[in-house]
């Protein structure tokens, strides 16, 4: 890892210009030629293994420096599905998986500076090597006293790089927008991106996040659902978080089981009904989907699955003006009228006036379909819905190939990521579930008949 803010911006700086727009075109003009030349392909097929190669040279250089140059490199295997082809996508898609943990003597140097010697004497069995590592930090696991506890170091340089590596970053994504003919604004974009991650660099502020996440997990009447690591102040720091060791199965291995269909609902029941209560009811929002950050463990009482939470650094707070704002939105979007949701979209900027009249009928459909889930004939939903998926790719990479000015909504970017990423979790589990008292929970209303 470049752990210089110098060395990171050179390597940025380096890949900004390899994606620049004339680069962009000559490298794949040149790939294309070299590919015809060889023989076999077509002038397509060329095109689309040129794409996939520059894809695959963006996530290998953001992957490498990890921080905020990964973070955003991860929104932009989510978000640019216009951009790049389905192939393509994949490549970048790895920047959501686990990296690749640094060497210990680097950890080391933090945790010594971080922790006073006691409590880094106090870490008994403290592993060398990395249990996971991910764009910010790794963890390693430890003993103090009679528990197992999880030591989370943040790389080092990765806070003091923020600012200037989203100061390069924000101009790569200006050249990928020219290159497809926009003229976006992305500064106040790149001001949220700043606010969180330099949030998610301070280990601190996770703590008391993780403290009041557990304290509000204890309050509800299925709380043997859920489980968060207790933080250990004593034993953290800024770049340092140490925590109860928590065990569980990522979402992956705990599907080989083959666990039974009551058990896949009542996951993912527990992860929609969470997320009901994060948002609508406390405003407090953990937004970072990747699965990396759930555990299915078991609970010891009642032998019943329990869904682990494991990461509170992109915790998001949502004030209830803003709250009452969203609701009203989708209660438009459930209209299912496009005048009234191109009219409370443009209000709740999530589009620019400026749009064509194309583009915003696009919005409309666009809504339309990403409610469809909760319409009353269709419950329950089946979250492996093949053509539901198809449909949706397509009208939103129409819909992103019409924008010219909107940038992704700054007010609800964390937000609609985290909702991405835990339709994907429940799709996962292969279930149909009734979705009908969620959309109550969130509107306040009957779901929509289409």
């Amino acid at each position: 890892m470049a752990s210089s803010t110098g060395s990171r911006s050179f390597k940025l700086l380096k890949l900004a210009a390899k994606v620049g727009t004339s680069e962009v075109a000559r490298s794949i003009n040149q790939s294309i030629k070299s590919r015809l030349g060889a023989g076999g392909s077509t002038a397509e097929a060329a095109a689309l293994e040129a794409r996939v190669d520059q894809a695959k040279y963006i996530a290998e250089n953001l992957a490498q420096l990890k921080g905020a140059a990964m973070k955003v490199g991860q929104m932009l295997s989510i978000d640019s599905a216009d951009y790049f082809p389905p192939e393509a996508m994949a490549v970048l898609s790895k920047l959501q998986a686990s990296a690749e943990p640094v060497a210990f003597d680097v950890i080391r140097g933090v945790l010594e500076q971080d922790l006073d010697a006691k409590a880094l004497g106090e870490l008994d069995d403290l592993k060398t090597e990395a249990d996971a590592a991910a764009s910010i930090g790794q963890v390693h696991r430890a003993k103090l006293g009679d528990r197992e506890v999880a030591v989370k170091v943040q790389y080092p340089g990765v806070a003091e790089s923020i600012d200037s590596d989203l100061k390069i970053l924000r101009g790569l994504a200006s050249t990928i927008a020219g290159a497809t003919g926009r003229d976006i604004d992305l500064s106040q974009l790149f001001q949220e991106l700043a606010r969180v991650l330099k949030q998610e660099a301070d280990y601190k502020t996770e703590l008391t996040l993780m403290q009041e996440y557990r304290e509000r997990i204890k309050t509800l009447p299925d709380a043997s659902l859920y489980r968060v690591p207790e933080p250990i102040p004593s034993h953290s720091g800024r770049r340092v978080l140490t925590m109860t060791w928590e065990t569980g199965s990522n979402l992956e291995t705990w599907l080989k089981s083959r666990p039974s269909l009551e058990r896949r609902e009542r996951l993912g029941h527990a992860i929609l009904q969470l997320f009901c209560r994060e948002f609508f009811e406390w405003g407090l929002v953990q937004t970072d989907p990747n699965f990396a950050n759930f555990l299915i463990g078991r609970d010891p009482a009642s032998g019943k699955d329990t869904l682990v939470l494991l990461d509170f650094g992109a915790t998001v707070r949502y004030e209830d003006d803003f709250r009452l704002s969203y609701r009203n939105f989708l209660a438009a979007v459930g209209s299912l009228k496009s005048e009234t949701i191109i009219k409370e979209g443009l209000a709740f900027g999530l589009i620019s006036e400026k749009e064509s009249d194309e583009a915003k009928q696009l919005f409309a459909e666009l809504m339309k379909l990403s409610i469809e889930p909760f319409f009353a004939e269709l419950q329950p939903f089946r979250f492996e819905d093949a053509d539901y998926a198809r449909r949706s790719r397509e009208a939103g990479t129409k819909f992103g190939r019409a924008l010219k000015h909107s940038p992704p909504p700054e007010r609800i970017l964390f937000l609609q990521r985290k909702l991405g990423g835990l339709f994907n979790f429940v799709r996962k589990l292969d279930v149909e579930l009734d979705l009908s008292p969620y959309w109550q929970q969130m509107v306040g209303s009957p779901p929509p008949r289409n």
